[in-house]
């Protein structure tokens, strides 16, 4: 027993390389097992879900690519927290178990003032009334045209927007809605389903029909975006869908979409200059209403309106003057609101401009494969706190009893709503996965559960004989044995694992150890010891055990089946006679080696913080 646990025990000195062979391809970083070989994790842009923690040997390096990365973002691998943690103390186990939107737009139509009530006078108006009737005509003209103007200035149609079949679309609300969900598009933070070209395809907004894929095709959706907002010499194709191949069949049918808008910044500036301007600065040349003549007319009709004698012309006279007055400030109300909605869009659209134009192409570096192909974009390595392959100098080393927690985010830049030319600010970074990675690789641990001992439960008893056999007489009494295998004995062990870990069934994590065990025969309440290898998978544990255990035996010069005494005898002879009543078997605890299958749930060493004490 104990040579053979000693053979076990010189096992664990034997390198894992003996075991697993050096591979070196970067392999998908594993969620199960120790990853004991520099791995690669791969993030889709498009849909990326963030990963369980990922368990590493020390001095491995993880590469972090992300697969479809957008063109116009900048795609950064940050550190957020390094943490230095003790590993749970696996004694204290053992004992333990053995112990049992639209950016603020605001649109308002320019109300048209209710028709004045002149009251009517039996003889007509004075000759000092007919010149107010006069004045009053060229303010309500002055008032309509002004509205007219303001109409026509922001193609404003007093309808809905066209639809996506409806063909060019010139109304300015529409326009300005329509580029801000073009914008939104690309703005988000995760793109929408259908953006990678599935089953379902694009599907384009609402607002702007015609908007190309930027997620796919962004030249495509830039030159549309910044030929809206400023115009160009060539229009472009802004068709929601992919330009076939100049040889496929779909080619002959496919037709280019112009875009909905053209130099949107351009009508909103000169819509401008014929907006009321804030003093001190000067009047617009041409203004869409000419406030300072309307306002001297209206002086010049107060002061007609006090030559009247007539009371009735003069009550009817200055009610006209007060809906004049009263559709004057609404007009300017609504002039400044206008004013100051194009304004805010203006600048809007001027930094999207800007930044579209900077943002050409800011794809990072695509990773080759063997083919010669690229499928994704490297963006960063993590790599242990402790190893001498971290490029950031390391002051000092971590105590090798210490696992190493390090978090890193993966951060996407959107330099459309972010200027390159500018300091990128914390609040624009969007991290969209989050990866967990502990640096250790733990080889003790401990598990919990019952073997199975082939070694019997012996109990022994004086039996009388009531149905005699052959040779046996009815009343004599023999010793009888009664036996029960296998036994179930609860355990605890401490396993040493003797290779790395791997993926067997399932992908799921298996590995192999040296085990020594620790059991109450709940029989003989002895103590019972084990040792052996162990194969676990997950948390099962089966174990194959040389199981040092207990039984008991009768002391020598009694057998089983022995009579111990004959009803029929007479004293002095051998059996004795059963008068009185022969005395109970004697026995003795002796140990006995046998086999044993174990089978635990294993408490694997975690990580955390407070779990290993202060005292090590």
């Amino acid at each position: 027993m104990k040579i053979t646990c000693l053979l076990v025990a010189s096992l664990t000195f034997l390198p894992s390389s003996v075991v697993r062979a050096q591979d070196d391809d970067l392999k998908p970083c594993s969620t199960e097992i120790v990853n004991h070989q520099d791995c690669r994790i791969v993030f889709d842009r498009r849909y990326p879900v963030t990963l369980p923690t990922i368990q590493m040997k020390e001095g491995k390096k993880i590469e972090v690519d992300v697969l479809s990365p957008l063109a116009f973002e900048t795609l950064s691998l940050d550190e957020t927290s390094a943490t230095a943690l003790p590993g749970t103390e696996q004694m204290a186990s053992l004992l333990t178990a053995a112990v049992p939107d639209l950016k603020g737009l605001v649109w308002s139509n320019v109300v048209i003032p209710a028709p004045l009530f002149n009251a009517a006078i039996e003889n007509g108006p004075s000759q000092q009334m007919a010149r107010v009737l006069e004045e009053y005509a060229v303010l309500q003209s002055l008032l309509e045209s002004a509205q007219t103007n303001l109409k026509t200035a922001l193609n404003d149609t007093n309808a809905s927007c066209p639809g996506p079949d409806s063909g060019s679309n010139s109304h300015l609300k529409c326009a300005i809605i329509g580029i801000y969900a073009q914008l939104n598009q690309a703005l988000a933070p995760i793109p929408k389903p259908g953006s990678g070209g599935g089953p379902t395809g694009f599907q384009p907004p609402l607002d702007a029909a015609n908007t190309p894929n930027p997620w796919l095709e962004y030249p495509k959706w830039r030159s549309c975006i910044l030929y809206e907002l400023a115009g160009g010499d060539q229009q472009p194709d802004c068709s929601s869908k992919p330009k076939p191949a100049p040889d496929s069949k779909e080619a002959k049918d496919y037709q280019p979409v112009p875009p909905d808008f053209t130099n949107v910044l351009g009508i909103i500036g000169a819509i401008q200059t014929h907006l009321s301007s804030t003093p001190p600065a000067p009047p617009p040349t041409d203004p869409i209403f000419d406030q300072t003549t309307f306002d001297a007319l209206v002086k010049v009709m107060k002061a007609d309106i006090l030559k009247l004698t007539i009371d009735s012309e003069r009550v009817t006279a200055k009610s006209d003057l007060a809906n004049i007055q009263t559709g004057e400030n609404h007009l300017t109300s609504v002039i400044a609101g206008v004013s100051n909605t194009l304004t805010n869009v203006q600048k809007d659209f001027l930094t999207y401009y800007e930044n579209i134009s900077l943002a050409d192409h800011a794809l990072p570096k695509p990773k080759p494969k063997a083919d010669g192909t690229s499928s994704s974009s490297m963006i960063g390595y993590v790599y242990d706190p402790q190893s001498s392959t971290n490029p950031k100098d390391v002051p000092f080393r971590y105590a090798k009893f210490l696992g190493r927690s390090v978090v890193y985010s993966v951060n996407a830049v959107n330099n459309i709503s972010t200027a390159q030319a500018s300091i990128t600010a914390a609040t624009a970074r969007i991290s969209i996965a989050t990866l967990t990675v502990i640096y250790a690789d733990p080889r003790l641990e401990t598990s919990a559960g019952a073997l199975i001992s082939f070694v019997h439960n012996r109990t022994f008893a004086n039996q009388t004989i009531t149905n005699p056999g052959p040779g046996q007489v009815a009343g004599e009494i023999v010793i009888a044995e009664t036996k029960t295998d296998p036994e179930v004995v609860p355990f605890v062990a401490a396993h040493v694992r003797l290779f790395d870990d791997f993926s067997s069934f399932l992908h799921r994590r298996s590995a192999v150890y040296l085990t020594g065990a620790l059991g109450l025969n709940p029989y003989s309440t002895e103590p019972e010891f084990g040792c052996g290898f162990t194969f676990s998978w997950r948390s099962i544990m089966i174990s194959a055990l040389y199981n040092h255990a207990h039984e008991n035996v009768l002391l020598p010069g009694e057998t089983v089946n022995e009579t111990v005494c004959n009803p029929n005898s007479v004293v002095g002879a051998s059996p004795p006679p059963c008068t009185p009543a022969p005395p109970a078997p004697i026995t003795k605890t002796v140990g006995e080696n046998a086999f044993a299958i174990g089978l635990s749930v294993r408490i694997p060493t975690s990580f955390a913080a407070g779990t290993g004490g202060v005292s090590r």
